[in-house]
């Protein structure tokens, strides 16, 4: 795998049916608590120019390019990482002390304080990771090597694979990719644009 490989989602909410079993399938494979979730599904909108009017949005990390989180973590060494291998921003929670910098520093809300605690008593924060702990996995193992998430949405509108093949996907099939790209931070997911009515 070459150090320009990054992984991303390929998010399509035209395929979208907001019942949510991405936000249970990620509880459940990720042992998330009921108190906090690693990702969500919002309704965006309205916009009149578009059929449905309110479409689904899907929110969790964007695995940035220039992470705001790495930026704002003070922790010497850095609780967050991003992993040249695949692009993942991953948290390291025996090193997080729950500042809180990092959600506050992120523009997409996708990192939060969890009741969950470290060797050292902190509070420590959670994020999406693209479920990590599957990497390697045999894909014809019980649940798969995929995020949950993907695994569980009913109609392909969560994708994973890599961001390259995500921007020339969209290209091919005349797509609009929408700009997510806050505070020029570089997210890697592909969001494409619901096209209007009379596309």
């Amino acid at each position: 795998m070459s150090e320009e490989t990054q992984y991303a989602f390929l998010i399509d909410p035209e395929k979208c049916i907001f019942c949510r079993g991405c936000v249970a399938a990620c509880k459940l494979e990720n042992h998330v608590g009921y108190s906090w979730q690693r990702n969500e599904v919002v309704l965006m909108g309205p916009d009149p120019s578009k059929d449905p009017v309110m479409y689904p949005a899907y929110m969790n990390c964007q695995h940035c390019e220039s992470p705001a989180c790495i930026a704002a973590c003070p922790v010497e060494g850095k609780a967050i990482e991003k992993r040249e291998s695949d692009g993942r921003v991953i948290i390291k929670p025996e090193l997080c002390d729950g500042d809180e910098f990092c959600v506050h520093a992120c523009p997409y809300g996708a990192i939060r304080l969890t009741p969950n605690q470290n060797k050292k008593m902190y509070y420590v924060v959670d994020k999406c990771t693209f479920c990590v702990h599957k990497e390697g996995r045999d894909p014809a193992a019980p649940g798969g090597n995929l995020p949950a998430c993907v695994t569980k949405c009913p109609t392909g509108a969560i994708t994973f694979g890599t961001m390259e093949k995500f921007e020339l996907l969209a290209e091919e099939e005349e797509r609009e990719v929408m700009d997510l790209d806050l505070n020029w931070t570089g997210p890697s997911n592909v969001f494409l644009k619901p096209r209007g009515k009379d596309s």
